[in-house]
């Protein structure tokens, strides 16, 4: 964690690096390594603003590249994410040998949920082919938003698209490493984080529940919980006035408002969250889906295709049975996946945290990207690109180039 110096060193106006209220130093004067600890004393040597002109500068060269190849480039990873989608659906009413759920099924449902949001939603939300001809298909604007059918056919998960694009395209970019960054985890389990030693293995039991569980409760309803704030403020709504800082920071997990009164009662309804937010997805993925393969395998027992001559009925059972325990099994794949690459990107010793807020596109913005966030092995590791590296990144959900992400997120 930055100590205060260094906390100050990247978060100043202007040059940043010329502080007035540093010990000893005097206006305008640099910033010494005498000021900051021994980790923090290369601040001291850094140039934040040729730094910034340099990250400026080569933003508008990426950008000016984009064009049909990116385009062809979506289309296939697209293309992957289908196929996978596809398997799991194709598969997971099949039993594989004396396994109680098929784990061809699980991993493939599994990796279609993940990368439609990692890859497809996530980078479009960003507006990243908003310039590029997509044909209106993939542009921030439109993709997911203004009604369930959009959702639906755009990008279904627990989050709603209109909450997630606030809570983490403006708030999350935008206030990284702050207080007010609504993904903060080292602040959002700062009480896990705080048991005693003698409670290690409840902490790890805690852990171990998020991590397996963390899109539907804690992600959909922290999200929509943004959005309820940032309508609220828009409409300058006076019950602003009861919410203390602390109250519209703090996460906010499924269960916080007791299903009745609460805190989060003051953002939003119970059958507001349950039918808007999680709803759609939940009926889709745990309903609809067992029930489609529970009539496609009464009609192949109808028809004689089945072997040993199942009955529609035990059939249909049998089939809604198997897909209803393969899609809960890759719904908790799917989030202890999206739990690997997506926390790691801003957890770590060594990253930073900030009390103060930088101005977007400022040095001390660009510098911020690059302190508190992390890079994983990209592409094949050796700068290649094509299929392979593609794989590589595609196990990633595209977020082991979390640098590049922060310093162009829009």
């Amino acid at each position: 964690m930055a100590t205060r110096a260094s906390q100050h060193a990247l978060s100043r106006a202007g040059t940043e690096l010329y502080l007035d209220d540093l010990g000893n130093a005097v206006p305008n004067e640099k910033l010494s390594a005498e000021n900051l600890s021994a980790e923090d004393a290369w601040i001291s040597k850094c140039d934040l603003d040729a730094f910034a002109a340099d990250i400026k500068a080569l933003g508008k060269t990426l950008a000016a590249q984009q064009g049909d190849a990116d385009v062809r480039h979506l289309n296939k990873i697209v293309c992957w994410q289908r196929a996978c989608t596809a398997l799991g659906v194709a598969t997971m009413a099949m039993p594989l040998g004396p396994l109680p759920f098929n784990p061809i099924a699980v991993w493939f449902l599994s990796l279609g949920v993940l990368t439609r949001w990692t890859i497809v939603a996530h980078h479009v939300c960003h507006g990243g082919f908003d310039k590029c001809d997509t044909g209106g298909r993939y542009h921030r604007f439109t993709f997911g938003v203004g009604s369930v059918y959009r959702r639906c056919v755009d990008w279904l998960d627990w989050m709603l698209v209109e909450a997630w694009n606030v809570e983490h395209n403006q708030l999350h970019h935008y206030s990284l490493g702050e207080d007010s960054d609504p993904d903060l985890v080292e602040r959002n389990l700062d009480n896990l984080r705080q048991m005693p030693a003698l409670l290690a293995p409840v902490k790890y039991l805690v852990i171990a529940f998020l991590t397996v569980t963390w899109k539907w409760f804690y992600y959909a309803p922290n999200t929509f919980k943004v959005l309820s704030l940032n309508r609220m403020r828009r409409e300058a709504d006076p019950r602003l006035e009861k919410l203390s800082t602390q109250l519209q920071e703090d996460p906010c997990v499924v269960g916080d408002w007791h299903f009745l009164l609460g805190p989060s009662s003051l953002f939003f309804s119970n059958v507001e969250f349950f039918v808007r937010v999680l709803g759609p997805f939940f009926t889709t993925r745990f309903l609809l889906l067992p029930a489609a393969a529970a009539a496609a395998a009464a009609a192949l027992a109808a028809g004689g295709v089945l072997p040993g001559g199942a009955e529609p009925l035990a059939a249909a059972h049998a089939a809604a049975a198997a897909s209803l325990v393969n899609l809960v099994l890759a719904e908790l794949l799917t989030n202890a996946h999206a739990f690997l690459v997506v926390a790691t990107n801003h957890c770590g010793d060594d990253l930073y945290r900030f009390e103060q807020h930088a101005a977007p596109r400022s040095p001390s913005f660009y510098m911020r990207q690059v302190t508190s966030s992390v890079n994983f092995a990209t592409g094949d590791g050796r700068g290649g690109h094509g299929h392979a590296a593609d794989c590589v990144d595609f196990l990633h959900g595209w977020l082991n180039y979390q640098i590049e992400h922060h310093l162009w997120p829009d």
